[in-house]
């Protein structure tokens, strides 16, 4: 996702592009707070979604010497 902060000669003063959206703000302060935040939300650890009732479980794959962890 391309992100940047750019001036605005509009209405509003200052403008985060997120891909090809675009997102207005009064001033370069609130512009760059949101895009901190917003960084720091997509650097998050997420984990990853499992369906109900599937079980977890750690084993090795026979021809490997890898160890395959599912959730």
């Amino acid at each position: 996702m391309i992100i940047e902060v750019s001036e605005k000669q509009v209405k509003h003063g200052w403008a985060v592009h997120l891909d090809a959206l675009e997102v207005n703000f009064n001033s370069l302060e609130e512009a760059q707070a949101f895009v901190a935040q917003l960084k720091a939300r997509i650097d998050a650890p997420h984990t990853w979604p499992s369906p109900a009732g599937q079980k977890r479980f750690a084993g090795s794959i026979p021809s490997s010497r890898a160890v395959c962890a599912v959730e």
